[in-house]
């Protein structure tokens, strides 16, 4: 006869610090069928991740208010050490809108050339796009010149 577990008692000791697959040697039983018990009880690490030192009602709303100050989804799940599964949970708890998928938005090249040919350094421009100055340095190396852009000349025929 198979003892059933009790969620509240693995919830307790996984936020203590034991693994999923601590628990489920322990009990005997795989770690899926421990996950599935935690869902929902308890904010779930990342694989291998570090144990919290912050109850899950604090890491919610830190979480919850990451997402919603529109904090890119990478940096969530590496600063809190959870999924991003995890996050969009709280965050439907939360009753945060959820994003439109895709990830980051992508930077304007030719608002980044805009603002170099007005005299503005990569530095300034990074700060302003909330980018690293050396993307906006590659950016900027792989624009065309003006020449390049006004010649019509194609490099990919032969010269007549």
């Amino acid at each position: 006869m198979r003892r059933r577990l009790q969620p509240q008692a693995l919830a307790d000791a996984y936020q203590a610090g034991a693994s999923v697959r601590d628990l489920a040697q322990q009990h005997g039983v795989s770690h899926t069928t421990i996950h599935r018990r935690l869902k929902g009880r308890v904010v779930m690490r990342k694989v291998g991740g570090p144990v919290g030192f912050q109850s899950p009602l604090e890491v919610q709303e830190a979480v919850a208010a990451a997402y919603a100050n529109d904090l890119p989804m990478a940096d969530i799940v590496d600063q809190f050490g959870v999924c991003d599964e995890t996050v969009r949970r709280i965050a439907d708890a939360a009753g945060i809108p959820r994003r439109k998928p895709g990830g980051r938005t992508r930077l304007d090249h030719v608002q980044i050339a805009d603002l170099a040919d007005l005299g503005w350094p990569p530095d300034a421009i990074a700060e302003l796009v909330q980018s690293s100055p050396s993307y906006i340095r590659l950016i900027l190396a792989g624009l065309p010149a003006e020449d390049d852009q006004n010649s019509g000349a194609d490099a990919n025929t032969a010269g007549e």
